[in-house]
């Protein structure tokens, strides 16, 4: 699944794949936790240089559901928009995303069908799919998000198109 938001040379080249950052049933902490602070910092004064100004939730929700919309979303080519609508959601509406009545509204103002999704969602039907590709980016030493991989190297952190072009070499 490619994000349009990149160059075209960049796009096809990149997938994305789900990694929860915080699985349950790991405590939930606020979005000033010390063990985000860095993040925050650098996410903020990159916004920032965009003119962008993020508004998160003060509570760092679990994001299993949102991952697992992503999946559904996927079956009807949809995963992008779902995607960005989610990080939009969160990072500057400060919606929770990790309750499933926000994410059967995000998914239906994408498109998808609202009981479908809702069914989707209650019954956990990407929830081991999720996991299983947490599992998968771990034992390819991914520990943290966003993390791009590439056989000879990865990228940690935010990174703007001119470095992952050259990790791609493009």
């Amino acid at each position: 699944m490619s994000d349009p938001a990149l160059d075209p040379g960049l796009a096809g080249r990149l997938s994305w794949s789900p990694f929860e950052l915080r699985p349950p049933p790991t405590p939930l902490v606020t979005v000033d936790d010390s063990s985000l602070e860095d993040r925050w910092a650098e996410a903020k004064r990159l916004a920032a240089d965009r003119g962008v100004e993020l508004a998160p939730p003060r509570l760092v929700p679990w994001t299993r559901k949102a991952h697992e919309l992503v999946l559904h979303a996927a079956e009807s080519d949809l995963a992008d928009t779902v995607r960005a609508r989610i990080f939009e959601a969160y990072m500057r509406e400060g919606l929770d995303i990790g309750r499933v009545d926000v994410l059967v509204e995000l998914a239906s103002e994408a498109g998808l069908d609202r009981t479908r999704t809702k069914a989707v969602l209650d019954v956990d039907r990407f929830e081991a799919r999720v996991a299983a590709l947490r599992e998968t980016a771990a034992a390819d030493g991914v520990d943290d998000t966003p993390t791009v991989v590439h056989p000879r190297q990865r990228l940690r952190g935010f990174h703007n198109r001119d470095r992952l072009g050259t990790l791609l070499g493009t």
